[in-house]
């Protein structure tokens, strides 16, 4: 008899938060299970069994080749009271994934250039048209954030990813935005933020490590573990954990709690002093620290990220900012504070002519997008912009028409050098930040929800091919069920114990009357098996 039966009977005793969990953890579509019936048969499948035995360790996957019942086997639910078969058969088939090596190399300094690098990116999310890929950044957009950490474009895809993991990074209208969960990142301390990032890599299985190759450690210990799908395998490197394939004494201190304090106890102590120049270039002349690197990203555009940083003020940035929300004074404030001087005339002057030019050149919709200005000369220079062919933009009296969309037409105009701003049909400047929903697996209400449900036996859409496969079930292995059956109108719900489907019609023991029925088919509305 199939195992469907006792996972089924077991999954409904599961307290709701269990179950709701275990939703979330599952790699099958849990949203298409109409019952624990359901359920159970997605978790016997080959491709949910497999990702379940993949991840026992040698003990293990030796007592489910002898059919032998243990604990771990049964939290894994690969087993109840004995272990079942479909897991054993899909055992039998699987073959151990090829090792891959780590070749990122990691020092000490690699978790503070991970915290400045996402950083970096979070901000160029709102200040560039990034095109969302399968793959993270485009090559051309990893190129321009890479230059600035004097990295290969490689190094910083990986960072992308990290920050997609920990949910800093969403997707909207095709674009690669910041999420809600990055505006809080944003004002973490350098320690909280590298902690958010390994919490959420933080997937490595039970293990007392040595100070070896780890992937030739976790083989031994989990040979049919596929490797690849470990995020701190992956990501290691630039959390500062690992060196190419053997683990830095960080990871080695055991626990998270351990690993967090052993890597931000490396962090280097950062620097508040910036040095401003003539030259409109901002310099830190060491570790930048956390919340001044928010303060410059804000209003000036960066142009080397290391131990040492250097921005520089220009008409684009400081407009980005004033858009943003912003004020002169508070770029006056921020650079004359950590200065500790007052500005040289070459920066007050730009931010002067930043803030009179300000919103002169403007982006509107309606029925077409129009780029707005009163300068005309103006106006033909952007209509004769190379850069801007794409947009196929045309004259009007006051303006220039396109058929791209709003954002692709603002994004467009500031690629090519022009300070634009996006307005509203009330003329009214909108802000550039845009903060996605973060990215979860599933809501928790959401899987609660679906959880008590399966449970209660509800359906969301029952058809009679449901109905007769479940009654089809209780035939077979002689069970019970509750059924709601729509009599004279009004829906009555009884306990039977199916003893034949035949012609459209079931016939049962009605356990209440102590009576045989016959039913037909096409009026019961639900069942629920006992």
């Amino acid at each position: 008899m199939t195992s469907i039966l006792p996972l089924a009977n077991r999954l409904k005793a599961l307290p709701g938060e269990e179950l709701a969990k275990l939703l979330g953890e599952l790699i099958g579509n849990t949203a298409t299970c109409s019952d624990l019936f359901d359920l159970a048969k997605l978790m016997l499948s080959r491709r949910d069994l497999e990702e379940r035995i993949r991840k026992l360790p040698t003990k293990e996957l030796q007592n489910l080749a002898n059919s032998k019942h243990s604990v771990a086997l049964k939290t894994a639910w690969l087993a109840d009271s004995k272990v079942f078969p479909e897991a054993v058969e899909v055992y039998q088939q699987l073959k151990p994934v090829p090792i891959f090596r780590l070749t990122q190399t990691a020092s000490s300094l690699s978790a503070y250039e991970t915290l400045v690098a996402i950083t970096e990116i979070l901000f160029a999310l709102e200040q560039h048209w990034f095109e969302k890929t399968r793959s993270g950044l485009k090559a051309a957009d990893a190129k321009l954030i890479a230059e600035k950490l004097k990295w290969p474009s490689a190094e910083l895809q990986i960072r992308f990813k990290l920050a997609i993991k920990a949910g800093l990074i969403g997707e909207h209208a095709g674009r690669w935005v910041a999420s809600e969960r990055a505006d809080q990142w944003l004002e973490l301390s350098r320690a909280d933020a590298y902690a958010q990032l390994v919490t959420s890599c933080w997937d490595l299985p039970k293990l007392k490590l040595q100070p070896n190759r780890i992937t030739d450690q976790i083989s031994a210990e989990y040979p049919l573990l596929d490797q690849a799908k470990l995020s701190l395998l992956q990501f290691g490197a630039s959390l500062g954990l690992l060196d190419r394939d053997e683990p830095r004494p960080a990871l080695l201190t055991g626990s998270l709690a351990a690993v967090i304090k052993a890597v931000t106890q490396e962090l280097p102590k950062t620097q508040t002093k910036l040095i401003v120049q003539g030259d409109l270039t901002i310099i830190c002349p060491g570790p930048i620290d956390s919340s001044l690197q928010r303060k410059l990203d804000a209003f000036a555009d960066s142009e080397d990220l290391g131990l040492a940083c250097r921005f520089r003020l220009t008409n684009l940035s400081v407009s980005h900012h004033l858009e943003s929300a912003g004020d002169i004074s508070e770029i006056q404030t921020t650079l004359e504070k950590a200065s500790g001087a007052a500005l040289p005339q070459p920066v007050s002057y730009l931010l002067a002519e930043a803030a009179r030019k300000f919103g002169t050149l403007r982006v509107r919709t309606g029925n077409q997008t129009e780029v707005v200005a009163e300068d005309e000369i103006l106006l033909t220079q952007i209509s004769n912009e190379r850069s801007l062919a794409h947009l196929g933009l045309k004259k009007a009296e006051g303006k220039l028409i396109t058929a791209a969309s709003q954002e692709i037409c603002y994004f467009s105009l500031r690629e090519s050098g022009y300070a634009a701003v996006m307005v509203d049909e009330a003329g009214q400047i909108i802000s550039p930040r845009f903060s996605a929903p973060a990215a979860e697996m599933a809501d928790s209400s959401e899987l609660l929800a679906r959880a008590a449900s399966l449970q209660s036996g509800e359906k969301a859409s029952a058809d009679q091919g449901d109905i007769a496969r479940q009654l089809e079930f209780a035939i077979k292995n002689k069970l019970q069920v509750s059924i709601t059956i729509e009599v004279d109108g009004q829906a009555t719900e009884m306990l039977l114990t199916p003893l034949g489907l035949a012609n459209n019609r079931l016939r049962g023991r009605d356990e209440a009357k102590q009576a045989e029925r016959t039913l037909p088919l096409t009026k019961i509305r639900s069942v629920v098996l006992s």
